[in-house]
């Protein structure tokens, strides 16, 4: 594509970036179209394909850009979207034959995770029902054919492997019953004279249900007053138990199961009938989401691919929500460069979102589950990011956006619309304001994209 082409995509002027990058008018040669996308055609690598399936050796010049990382965090531009599943699914195969890694975090909750990976490790339970039981709710799009392709390939390579892979959910948003078990048990086993005061504490706060979104419902309904008093027990609960002491891997265990069950009352506590309410459980959301990756890699030493929404994996708040710093920089504090983040952006194609009652939006089809909707997005806007990182040469890509040339640094640098599509139906008054460069070490960019497959 010729500059004039490209010149509405670009004319917004280039500002003065951050400090020790020269400032540039956008007259000069190095900021015009033409001269950013041959920077980024410079520096990005071409992607052969999404699918987990077949040859890695493209990959790695993906494994140079997270070379000495022992935490890589892998976005996605939308939550149900098939290539972001399939691509985050490639990626950890690469990492975990080629780098060492050894465990795949998801934004889901903890005590999925301790479930999911007791069939990963040890063929316990069925990762279909431990889906359709806990996936639910906020979490409802992550259940599908793609995601399931991913932990079923581990458990397969458990089987055949002596260093086992692993399964984490990072996540907050339902307390399962699995948790409560296993404190109890321990404080039965270790310190059976306080175990009234742990099963007196947890009175009342067991799901009593094995669907999250049902129990997450009736969970936040409840009065501000009666959620506040139950993350007063759940953390009693945990500062007795650390109380105690220990030096054990049991121990240890133990006290971070607790710990989840703390969060999850806590992140309840929170006003959320109120905007600043909702931003504040979002604060500590991503905040304990950080907490739970840095302490999973400190106790077991593993590295970790972690994935979710961009606005999690991201340096930068890439959404108002994630003031005053999403998961992502949190992390970067934490590990410093053992932490790097990849953001992913596609120009066109189809996503799921659901809703809470009626038939779907016009411009959307109904999916496989009620109350779920497919969506689809055209090309970006030339406004867009996503718009001028279509102009490269390679259909699918991967960009390190440390290094990439002057011209390509400088456009990476500038705060522009971006899709981010959770769940719920995007439009593009609902854009996010993003600069790429800042919030992401290494991009993947698609072309086209489909919805996921999701489970009945």
């Amino acid at each position: 594509m010729n500059a004039k082409t490209l010149l509405g995509a670009l004319s917004l002027g280039v500002a003065a970036t951050t400090a020790g990058t020269a400032a540039a008018s956008a007259g000069t040669v190095a900021d015009s179209p033409a001269a950013v996308v041959a920077a980024l055609d410079a520096a990005a690598k071409p992607l052969a394909s999404t699918s987990p399936k077949g040859g890695l050796r493209d990959l790695d010049a993906f494994g140079a850009m997270v070379a000495g990382a022992q935490v890589v965090g892998v976005g996605e531009a939308t939550h149900s979207t098939a290539e972001f599943y399939t691509l985050n699914h490639r990626l950890f195969r690469y990492l975990v034959t080629e780098k060492g890694f050894t465990t795949f975090a998801r934004e889901l909750s903890w005590s999925t995770g301790v479930r999911l990976n007791d069939f990963v490790l040890y063929g316990k339970g069925d990762p279909r029902r431990i889906l359709h039981d806990e996936v639910t709710g906020p979490y409802a799009l992550f259940d599908n054919r793609e995601f399931l392709g991913l932990i079923r390939w581990m458990r397969s390579y458990n089987a055949t492997h002596g260093s086992k892979v692993q399964f984490m959910g990072a996540d907050l948003l339902y307390p399962g019953d699995v948790l409560f078990d296993k404190v109890l048990e321990y404080v039965k086993q270790h310190h059976p004279d306080l175990l009234p005061e742990f099963t007196r504490l947890y009175e009342g706060l067991r799901p009593g249900t094995p669907n999250a979104g049902e129990y997450m419902g009736k969970a936040l309904s409840q009065p501000l007053e009666v959620r506040q008093e139950n993350a007063r027990r759940a953390t009693e609960a945990l500062k007795l138990l650390q109380k105690q002491g220990g030096d054990t891997n049991g121990y240890r265990w133990t006290v971070q199961h607790a710990k989840a069950l703390s969060q999850t009352f806590t992140d309840f506590a929170f006003d959320q009938a109120s905007a600043e309410g909702r931003r504040e459980a979002q604060v500590y959301r991503d905040t304990a989401l950080a907490d739970n990756v840095a302490w999973w890699n400190r106790t077991t030493g593993h590295k970790i691919q972690m994935s979710g929404l961009n606005a999690h994996i991201s340096y930068t708040p890439i959404d108002t929500m994630f003031v005053p710093s999403p998961m992502g920089g949190i992390l970067r504090e934490r590990l410093g460069d053992r932490f790097v983040t990849v953001g992913t952006t596609f120009d066109q194609g189809g996503y799921n979102f659901t809703i809470d009652k009626g038939e779907c939006p016009e411009g959307a089809v109904p999916a496989e589950r009620p109350l779920t909707c497919k969506g689809s997005v055209g090309a970006a806007g030339a406004d867009y990011n996503e718009y001028v990182l279509d102009q490269v040469r390679h259909r699918d890509f991967i960009l390190d956006t440390r290094t990439v040339p002057a011209a390509a640094r400088t456009w990476l640098a500038q705060t522009r619309p971006t899709r981010l599509i959770g769940g719920g139906f995007w439009s593009p008054d609902q854009a996010v304001q993003a600069s790429l460069g800042k919030s992401f070490d290494v991009l993947i960019h698609l072309h086209r994209v489909k919805a996921a497959a999701l489970l009945p």
